[in-house]
């Protein structure tokens, strides 16, 4: 089991209400909190955080295009990346989503306890960067 209090988690999300309620959870599962509204601002902060929750509708860039980016940068390549969304939940979004370089892919409303546990999993395989 990881330490969560050592961890910020980035939820991405336009949906203020949406995003206020996946950070709230995450919260009070003990991980610090980042708070993104769109793709660009992601970008930015993907690098000071231990793993992204990431909506696929945003107002800028898809979060499937924000994945990809995130994985082409060094800094954020092995950054875990849990797509949550409530539009886009087709099984051919899904494994769009996989293919774009997500690490898992849940529907919206998810279960807090799920989310955090996929968190723990996640966060706990990535590998420990020197820093």
């Amino acid at each position: 089991m990881i330490e969560r209090s050592q961890h910020s988690v980035l939820v991405v999300d336009d949906n203020a209400a949406t995003r206020y309620a996946t950070a709230r959870s995450l919260r009070a599962g003990g991980f610090n909190i980042v708070e993104a509204a769109a793709g660009a601002e992601a970008l930015e902060l993907g690098e000071f955080v231990s793993a992204v929750v990431l909506d696929v509708h945003l107002p800028d860039l898809l979060g499937f295009e924000v994945c990809r980016l995130l994985r082409s940068k060094p800094t954020t390549a092995q950054l875990p990346i849990v797509y949550l969304s409530a539009m886009y939940v087709t099984e051919a979004d899904q494994k769009h989503g996989m293919e774009t370089g997500g690490n898992a892919y849940m529907v919206s409303p998810v279960d807090p306890e799920a989310l955090l546990a996929t968190l723990d999993q996640l966060i706990g395989q990535r590998p420990t960067l020197a820093h």
